[in-house]
């Protein structure tokens, strides 16, 4: 693997140093063994037994590059050109003009309130809510410093920051999903969004409306408005069907 490979692995930025890389990977290596130890069936533990390999694989090949007296091979990746604004679609392929979204305060500052519901629907895990306000919000590992983030720190194949929802409007309600990267100045997520189940990682801006699901790693939810007693939402949602999950390729 070439070191720009390595660094998007690891999540780590071009700046990261090669301490930082050896302490990513050690801190890796333990996470994807205890994943694969406790893994709820075989195709997941296979899955983090790859990632376990990958790992011991990277510090071999710096082990090796070290002894020789040699930086890993590959020089930085070329910094991404800037992305027009992009037109958005429906699940449909439809191309659509959404509502303009205004700006308000994020992450519930100044006592906004939830305008839609990310509702946690993934088989042989329990119903889970994660609020959306209007504007920006950010799926991801870790929190954002200025959009208001779902956090998942809990699936390996979520990236630190994976997708943007933007909510446009909530009568009827509409939000705009991008896995580009613009919004946070970033790159697209490692390992993709899926919507309603479409096995084609999403690539533009897509507009979704209420009971749509998206995927992010093994994670699906079913998005909902904040219309109902939350208690009688995650009701419904548990006596739904589950979307079919999306098999990723990380391999």
């Amino acid at each position: 693997m070439t070191k720009g490979e390595i660094l998007e692995f690891l999540e780590l930025s071009e700046a990261a140093s090669e301490h930082d890389i050896k302490v990513r990977l050690e801190e890796k290596l333990a996470y994807f063994q205890l994943l694969s130890e406790n893994a709820p069936n075989d195709f997941l533990r296979k899955l983090h037994v790859t990632n376990t390999e990958k790992i011991k694989q990277i510090q071999a090949q710096m082990l090796q590059a070290n002894t020789a007296s040699r930086p890993l091979a590959g020089s930085k990746p070329p910094q991404p050109a800037p992305v027009p604004s992009a037109p958005v679609y429906r699940s449909t392929g439809a191309a659509v003009t959404p509502q303009p979204s205004a700006t308000y305060p994020h992450s519930g500052q100044f006592g906004q309130e939830a305008a839609a519901w990310l509702v946690r629907h993934t088989e042989n895990q329990s119903a889970k809510t994660f609020p959306l306000y209007r504007g920006k919000n950010l799926i991801g590992r870790t929190p954002h410093a200025s959009l208001p983030t779902v956090i998942l720190s809990d699936d390996p194949y979520v990236s630190r920051s994976h997708a943007v929802l933007e909510v446009t409007s909530v009568a009827p309600l509409q939000i705009i999903v991008s896995d580009d990267g613009t919004a946070t100045g970033g790159n697209p997520s490692k390992n993709g969004t899926y919507i309603n189940g479409d096995d084609r990682r999403l690539t533009r801006k897509m507009l979704m409306e209420e009971n749509d699901t998206i995927q992010v790693g093994m994670t699906k939810f079913m998005i909902r408005s904040n219309n109902t007693n939350i208690q009688n939402i995650v009701k419904e949602v548990e006596e739904s069907d589950y979307m079919k999950t999306v098999v990723i390729d990380i391999f």
